[in-house]
């Protein structure tokens, strides 16, 4: 038998979680209402698609959020939609039990951000090394992210960022304005660094959003990566509502399996041996910052940076970092952290990680530095002039 107060803190954390939040982390349109009925394909079966009662509908009046499959017939609650968008399959039984319902609430609490995402972005451990030499086959192996083209069930989506629409007169309202307020992002840039805007119709679960290729050293594609397209909007209404934790909006989705901390965003070999990037490697050094945008927004003004699509750097990623700048850069690296609070400790911890392993370092900007006029930034917000007769200048006389 369940215990009482465990369904009960289930059942208020179902109650608190908008529906929106949910369809947000699945890369799923959310409703355009608070009350009554939202629509959208049936979940648990791919065949009712096909059929004219092939819609699932969510009662928003109900505090579990209700739901009906009109074409399988599925009841249940939000839990298990959840369990539908995880498995693309009704519950094993008439309603969620046993280990199903567990992984729908740890899923849930994922979502509301209680628990850390079970997908390891940290250095493994060594394996345990049995008396004979040979590996403990306990010891599960260390992840790794393999190219897309590499496994028959995600091959088709190699050339994923070629559905993107990259003209926002094609786009959602939502998303020409986050075009528009970027207009550094110019169709020939998203096709350089394959990202666009995927259509709500498009082949993913990261339709509707922003969407952007991790490629490897080898430029191989290794997965995708989605951007709410309202974002800040949200996150300035986050902040006026008293910034409420389990409501936090979440900025990207990666997709489950792709381990993002072994990767640094832009690590491409060809694109670093870009002759304008090889100056900029040369005269400056290697660029570290946070974010996807951050790292194109760069590339635009001729400078070589790499993103860890985090505020924080993993083992891995400090690796690559000191392997490419001691072979491209002569060791010199130049920090450029979001000017913000989780910034700056971000970047204060792999300032020692690097120093640690002698590379030269030189920290771009903080929210103090340059009378504090940059402070709240990030180095996708620069203009051309902010970053050539303010930054610039400061970085070259070192």
């Amino acid at each position: 038998m369940r215990n009482a107060a465990y369904i009960k803190d289930v059942d208020r954390l179902v109650e608190q979680t908008p529906l929106g939040l949910v369809l947000q982390h699945y890369g799923l349109a959310t409703p355009e209402k608070s009350s009554g009925e939202h629509r959208m394909p049936c979940v648990f079966n791919a065949e009712c698609r096909d059929s004219q009662y092939g819609n699932l509908t969510v009662n928003l009046d109900s505090s579990a959020k209700l739901i009906f499959a009109h074409c399988c017939q599925i009841r249940g609650n939000l839990l298990t939609l959840i369990h539908g968008l995880e498995n693309g399959r009704p519950p094993s039984t008439d309603r969620l039990r046993g280990d199903e319902f567990k992984a729908a609430v740890t899923k849930l609490k994922e979502i509301n951000g209680l628990v850390d995402s079970p997908t390891p972005e940290t250095k493994p451990s060594s394996p345990v090394q049995a008396d004979s030499g040979s590996e403990d086959s306990s010891v599960p192996p260390p992840p790794r992210n393999q190219p897309l083209r590499l496994e028959e069930k995600t091959q088709g989506l190699v050339n994923l960022w070629e559905d993107c629409v990259v003209d926002v007169a094609e786009m959602s309202p939502p998303a020409a304005t986050y075009f528009r307020d970027r207009p550094w992002l110019t169709p020939d840039v998203c096709h350089q660094w394959k990202m666009g805007y995927l259509p709500r119709n498009g082949r993913s679960l990261l339709r509707g959003m922003v969407i952007y290729a991790h490629e490897d050293e080898a430029g191989e594609i290794l997965s995708y990566s989605g951007r709410d397209v309202r974002f800040d909007e949200k996150w300035q209404q986050w902040i006026k509502d008293g910034r409420p934790e389990r409501k936090k909006p979440n900025k990207h989705r990666y997709v489950k399996g792709y381990h993002k901390g072994l990767q640094l965003y832009g690590e491409q070999a060809n694109r670093l041996q870009d002759r304008r990037l090889k100056e900029s490697l040369g005269q400056l050094g290697l660029v570290v910052v946070e974010g996807q945008n951050d790292v194109i927004r760069l590339d635009t003004f001729g400078i070589a940076a790499v993103g860890l699509c985090s505020n924080r750097a993993t083992d891995e990623q400090i690796e690559k970092i000191v392997r490419i700048s001691n072979r491209a850069s002569l060791g010199r690296v130049i920090l450029m952290p979001d000017n913000d609070e989780e910034g700056e400790t971000g970047a204060k911890e792999l300032a020692w990680a690097l120093a640690s392993q002698g590379l030269k370092l030189q920290l771009a900007w903080s929210r103090q530095s340059h009378d504090g006029r940059y402070g709240g930034l990030q180095p996708e917000d620069l203009t051309p002039e902010q970053w050539q007769t303010d930054l610039l200048p400061s970085l070259s006389r070192t």
